[in-house]
């Protein structure tokens, strides 16, 4: 950017909106990716904007969008930065939108089970107060207390208890949006609705592509009033998941379920397994106190059939209590020539016992340490995660280990036709591996797309192959 695009941007929002401060461009460029973490410990970035505008409300973002249209300079929205995947870094510099302090809830109607919030409202911040009001969000990712709302709107999230509230497309109600154009898109505030193609979905996984959202209505529901942990132990990946497929069939809806391998058992659940080698199923029900004993019992009479140890409440009660501890990873690239990444896709039932193997096998090419697990379950499949740790002599080496170890798994994911990514999105990370996940014509949708909300191709650039 030049000097004069810095003035006018000062004159267009107020010269103390505007910084340049090159601690605050560092600091803002990055995200909780490993990338960003490693690069950071050698004072270094992956990319860095150039100039930071911190906008007062609404109408400073209609006018940065417009003049950086007019002007063909990118910008980057940015919230409170949890990204694991790149997808908030200035990949092409330019200008870095700081939203901050977009954070109040503007409205709470218990009767019709709604919030309405401003866009960078931590999801922790938004469950204590809707708590207050005997309410919960029902949405839990482990980046629960770093993530805002719409930040999990653009990355399509999920949360640990969407087996029962649903992912966050299914929060959704309403989305207001400015778009790149200075215009504002408002969806409307309904059940449901057919009245052509629901617009809400160009937002959901866009990543900051195609507009800025400013606020968003979630649907809520009551405190559930019972919630009952359970555990079991089996000797192998399939009988776990028969389980799980016969309790669907039952109409069970858990709130959480979580498949352990047996290197991941042994690594967070060892005090509690009866025998080496298990996988480890915890669950958690909620709801009415009929509805939650009901579901328990059908669960424990499903998984004795399948050769399942009852191992009681504590697992998945410890699992509650550790579930937003990431200090695993923070530890490991905190070390010199330390690697740690998670990689989460999905995959059918039947295909997921085989790809949990090959995406183990690829990431044994180059990681000391590999475990996974399943969760986020559906009627017709799986969530599946393999995480995978390891040491290198060098930072650089290390880095280099941790691109090796993207496409290794990522090539294992496609050939065994599962989707790449479930919920951290595809920012900078899966990005080389986006057409082969679409194909050509599905990138020329998005490509179409682009043209039509971002003609000048400012908004997030670098991001969803644009």
């Amino acid at each position: 950017m030049r000097t004069e695009d810095i003035d006018q941007l000062r004159q267009l929002v107020g010269p103390d909106r505007v910084s340049t401060d090159p601690a605050e461009l560092a600091l803002l460029s990055r995200d909780a990716s490993y990338r960003s973490q490693k690069l950071e410990r050698c004072g270094q970035n992956v990319a860095l904007a150039e100039a930071v505008v911190t906008p007062r409300d609404e109408a400073d973002i209609v006018a940065v969008l417009q003049w950086c249209s007019a002007n063909g300079v990118p910008v980057t929205p940015r919230g409170p930065g949890s990204s694991v995947v790149g997808s908030q870094i200035p990949l092409q510099g330019g200008l870095l939108l700081d939203l901050r302090h977009f954070d109040q809830v503007l409205e709470i109607d218990p009767y019709n089970r709604r919030v309405r919030v401003q866009g960078s409202i931590l999801l922790s911040d938004l469950e204590t107060e809707l708590n207050q009001h005997g309410l919960t969000g029902g949405h839990y990712p482990q980046s629960f207390y770093t993530a805002g709302v719409a930040g999990s709107i653009a990355m399509r999230g999920t949360g640990t208890f969407s087996s029962l509230y649903g992912s966050v497309e299914d929060r959704l109600a309403e989305l207001r949006v400015v778009l790149p154009s200075g215009q504002i898109y408002q969806s409307h505030n309904a059940p449901r609705a057919s009245t052509g193609p629901d617009l809400r979905q160009l937002f959901l996984g866009s990543e900051g592509c195609f507009g800025v959202i400013t606020e968003v209505t979630l649907k809520v529901v009551p405190i559930p009033e019972s919630r009952l942990y359970a555990s079991f132990a089996f000797d192998s990946f399939e009988a776990a998941l028969d389980t799980t497929r016969a309790m669907q069939a039952a109409g069970v809806v858990p709130a959480v379920l979580r498949i352990y391998d047996p290197v991941e058992t042994a690594a967070k659940h060892a005090q509690f397994t009866v025998a080496d080698g298990s996988w480890l199923m915890v669950l958690l029900y909620e709801g009415a106190a009929e509805l939650t004993r009901t579901q328990a019992q059908i669960v424990a009479r499903l998984a004795a059939e399948q050769g399942g140890r009852d191992q009681g409440e504590e697992p998945a009660q410890s699992w509650e209590r550790k579930r937003f501890d990431v200090s695993w990873m923070s530890d490991q690239v905190s070390r010199d020539g330390g690697v740690a990444e998670a990689i989460e896709i999905a995959a059918t039932w039947s295909s997921l016992p085989k790809v949990m193997e090959t995406m183990r096998q690829a990431a044994g090419r180059t990681m000391d340490t590999v475990m996974g697990h399943v969760s986020h379950i559906y009627p017709d499949g799986a969530c599946l995660y393999v995480i995978s740790t390891g040491t290198k002599p060098t930072e650089g080496e290390a880095l280099r280990a941790y691109d090796q170890l993207w496409s290794d798994v990522m090539e294992a994911v496609l050939a065994e036709g599962a989707i790449i990514g479930h919920h951290h999105g595809v920012g900078y990370e899966r990005a080389p591996w986006l057409e082969a996940e679409h194909g050509a014509t599905g990138i020329e949708l998005l490509h179409g797309l682009k043209r039509l909300l971002d003609p000048a191709g400012v908004m997030n650039p670098g991001k969803l192959t644009f």
